[in-house]
């Protein structure tokens, strides 16, 4: 069995300092910057995503009224639509409602970091932040910026579980949470496409039986 990979104290140094420099540069700025961007785009989505799940039903469950199999594909589709909707708009306000104390996110995402100081994980984080500052470009516009410091708080989080009571802040950006989020919105984007043709065959139908 072979033994775990020991870092000397210097290494975990400066690991820990190459991690906590790239935080300083990003700021709470850029942390609520990552958030506004990601925010205002899926906000939208989902209010037009779960309007049209809620039209899908309407239209689909009085268009098949009579037709029990249409009805249910209405009803099931829009409704799914409408829930993914709700769901994944319940977490993105949780994101935005922990970065309304920005300062205070970053200090305990640093707080990790000391944590983590001379683990393997965190010596692997600060190998590819080397990296990628050696290989940077001069330039680097708002939105790149906002995704590289999404990524960066997000890799800093999976490097120790926060504690629900001293990293509250921190909570609702867990990789895990991320990735369920993540697989709701592209789940929601093909709800919202089969929901937009139930409702326009809907509407289809309607129309043909109003003449």
């Amino acid at each position: 069995m072979s033994e775990p990979v020991a870092f000397d104290r210097s290494s975990g140094d400066d690991d820990a300092n190459v991690v906590l420099s790239a935080l300083t540069r990003s700021g709470a700025k850029g942390l609520s910057v990552t958030i506004s961007v990601v925010h205002r785009t899926i906000e939208l989505i989902c209010l037009a995503a779960g309007a049209t799940g809620l039209v899908a039903l309407v239209l689909g469950a009085w268009a098949w009224r009579h037709a029990l199999p249409g009805a249910a594909i209405a009803v099931v589709g829009g409704g799914t639509t409408l829930a993914v909707a709700v769901y994944v708009l319940v977490r993105i306000r949780a994101l935005v409602a922990a970065i309304k104390h920005p300062t205070e996110a970053l200090a305990q995402a640093q707080d990790l970091v000391m944590r983590a100081k001379g683990s393997p994980e965190l010596h692997k984080l600060a190998g590819k932040l080397r990296t990628r500052r050696a290989a940077k470009a001069a330039g680097i516009g708002r939105l790149r910026r906002a995704v590289s410091t999404g990524k960066l708080i997000s890799s800093v989080i999976g490097l120790a579980s926060p504690d629900p009571q001293r990293h509250r802040y921190l909570v609702p950006f867990t990789p895990d949470r991320l990735k369920n989020l993540w697989l709701a919105i592209l789940a929601g984007l093909w709800a919202w496409l089969i929901s937009a043709v139930i409702a326009s065959l809907a509407f289809l139908s309607l129309a043909i039986q109003a003449l």
